[in-house]
């Protein structure tokens, strides 16, 4: 009898053992399917990952990420019906990448959800004001943001320094003049004439300067409501004129704080250039606009032909004066040579 329980007692002994060996087993295959030890994610391309359409591939119903393809345009990997043990489905759509569940133990393998890495983005794009500018598929402003005046856009200050640094960065350093008008083929360099200091308004730059700015900016130097240039006559016209209604509203306003009466300390006039949008009571007739007047007297498209030939010496007009004279108005608009540049010369830029 004592022969016989032994040799029962080997018998289990030897079925535990081998039972062991199995579930250790399991769990190794088990380790294998969902990453633990050296499963290889890698990046598919266009169409997604791995496509496990076969029968019984996947003996453990391990469900295949699709190869991470996240972001991609047709998504990850589908497994149609490999999956023998479980039948799960790896869905790696165009953002999310959830790798499904393991029949065999309830495991989830999440190959980077989220991960929008391809090139099924949603673009913004086309822009148009107040941000005109289309920038890795988003709408952004270059330069000054821009507030309403009835049917356009314009900057709400005069560009800064650091804003127009930005813009010769982007031209080689200023050096890039391809692609100005016809009127400006003269001009060499977007270089300030002189050192400007931060954030106060760019001056020192000519008309063909601030033209060129607002068209990479994908505005435009401020002129006619309906589009293009303005002629002489019509620059305090606020029918016409974009700069001259943003700053004096349709009843001709004379002072863009509103009305007729001059108030000292509203807008910048004195003995110096202020940072830009740093006088909160001279607001222009529409909210948002600031700096109509005094500070640096700006570019706008009003030109005449008086150059002939020589187109750079065209007379350009500028609006609202500069900081050097408390008598300038919403409707004060002076010419100069279109390649003056000066310490009192600066711009804003509209909306095409």
């Amino acid at each position: 009898m004592e022969n016989q329980q032994q040799t029962a007692c080997a018998v289990r002994r030897a079925q535990a053992l081998l039972g062991l060996t199995a579930l250790l087993s399991v769990l190794g295959a088990c380790a294998k399917i969902v990453g633990i030890e050296d499963t290889t994610v890698t990046r598919g391309d266009g169409m997604g990952g791995d496509e496990n359409a076969g029968n019984g591939s996947n003996s453990a119903g391990a469900a295949h990420a699709g190869a991470a393809n996240a972001g991609h345009a047709n998504g990850g990997t589908t497994n149609t019906g490999g999956n023998s043990a479980g039948g799960a489905t790896a869905n790696a759509g165009a953002d999310t990448s959830d790798a499904g569940s393991n029949a065999a133990g309830g495991l989830v393998n999440q190959a980077g959800s989220t991960s929008n890495a391809g090139s099924a983005g949603t673009s913004e794009c086309p822009c148009s004001a107040p941000k005109p500018t289309c920038e890795n598929g988003k709408c952004v402003v270059r330069g000054p943001t821009m507030a309403k005046a009835t049917t356009y856009y314009i900057d709400s200050t005069e560009v800064s320094k650091a804003q127009y640094d930005v813009f010769l960065a982007a031209k080689a350093n200023g050096t890039d003049t391809s692609g100005q008008r016809a009127e400006c083929s003269w001009n060499k360099s977007y270089v300030p004439g002189a050192a400007v200091d931060d954030p106060r308004p760019i001056v020192n730059v000519d008309w063909c300067d601030a033209a060129a700015y607002c068209a990479w900016a994908d505005k435009r130097l401020c002129g006619a409501i309906a589009g293009g240039p303005l002629g002489e006559l019509e620059v305090n016209d606020v029918t016409k004129s974009q700069m001259y209604l943003a700053c004096g509203g349709a009843g001709e306003e004379r002072y863009p704080y509103g009305g007729f009466t001059y108030q000292a300390g509203y807008c910048n006039f004195g003995d110096y250039m202020a940072d830009v949008g740093q006088h909160p009571q001279c607001e222009g007739h529409y909210d948002g606009i600031f700096d109509l007047i005094g500070n640096a007297a700006e570019w706008i498209d009003a030109c005449d032909t008086t150059g002939g030939a020589d187109r750079a010496l065209d007379n350009c007009y500028l609006g609202g004066g500069s900081y050097i004279k408390n008598d300038y108005k919403c409707e004060t608009y002076f010419p100069s040579a279109r390649n003056t540049a000066v310490d009192l010369f600066g711009f804003r830029c509209c909306s095409k």
